[in-house]
């Protein structure tokens, strides 16, 4: 276990001044933002992530491009690769739409976005794939063999039910509300998930972030389901600003529920061009 966290660390290391959630904003760690590129000016982002439990270690990589291509629109795509044990695979990709939905000059500290995207899950492509054939299970071994697919459920199961998830296919959103106070910004997010079949799942993320120096702010997010037992996260963030065109994010957490990890460390960078 820790020549994976060895492995992991300095890949993110390497990826810091190169690449940048997936599912996750841009001035924030859990949070997706209201701010966009201009048209024909785009940001690389990454992201890293830690999560620990009491039996197990896991570990992600995203890398995310986004384009503005309109005023007050934005394209862009993600691609997730996650570490669960067994060494970093391919896990997902989703390409997304991001629309501002109030002007940017705006008179209210207030303002509103919304992005759609869809992910399409590796490991639900392999689902599919290596399901059993349920007719033969039941010529072959009769009621034995359906008690023993019952009892192997998946270790992850738990993420299909969430607004945490990166094992299926699923259409994703995020109503984004920001308010801009000078040097403090909040954030709240409307998570919805709406998986293949029409099962749906609603969340949320929230935070709040001070900038105490022109390039150092501080902050604290959360994440999790409208579901007492669900995900829920909690996240004391570090985001730095060396140049006026990058910004590195640190974070360290752990989870309320059962459900969540231990322990969380995340980091990511955007670099706007």
């Amino acid at each position: 276990m820790k020549t994976n966290l060895i492995f992991a660390f300095t890949l993110a290391l390497a990826l810091l001044p190169a690449t940048s959630r997936a599912h996750h904003g841009q001035d924030f760690l859990l949070l997706e933002d209201y701010h966009l590129p201009a048209p024909g000016g785009g940001h690389l982002m990454g992201n890293f992530e830690w999560e620990k439990y009491s039996d197990r270690d896991e570990f992600g990589i995203g890398p995310s491009l986004m384009f503005g291509v309109l005023p007050r629109v934005a394209l862009s795509v993600d691609v997730n690769f996650r570490d669960e044990s067994d060494g970093f695979d391919y896990n997902s990709v989703m390409p997304a739409v991001h629309f501002q939905l109030t002007p940017p000059d705006w008179k209210s500290p207030f303002k509103v976005a919304l992005s759609v995207g869809y992910q399409w899950a590796d490991s639900a492509l392999a689902a599919h794939d290596e399901a059993p054939d349920h007719h033969a299970e039941e010529h072959e071994h009769g009621e034995e063999g359906h008690h023993e697919e019952e009892e192997e459920a998946p270790e992850h199961a738990h993420t299909e039910s969430s607004v945490h998830n990166h094992d299926t296919d699923a259409l994703m959103s995020r109503l984004i509300i920001e308010g801009d106070f000078g040097n403090t910004k909040a954030l709240f997010n409307l998570i919805s998930v709406v998986r293949e079949g029409g099962e749906a799942s609603w969340g949320y993320a929230a935070g709040v972030r001070h900038k105490f120096i022109e390039q150092l702010a501080l902050g604290v997010e959360a994440l999790g389901d409208f579901e007492a037992d669900g995900w829920h996260e909690l996240v004391a963030g570090a985001y730095f600003e060396p140049a006026h065109n990058l910004t590195l994010k640190i974070g360290a957490g752990f989870g309320l529920t059962e459900e969540t990890p231990d322990f969380t460390l995340r980091t990511g960078f955007v670099w706007r061009f």
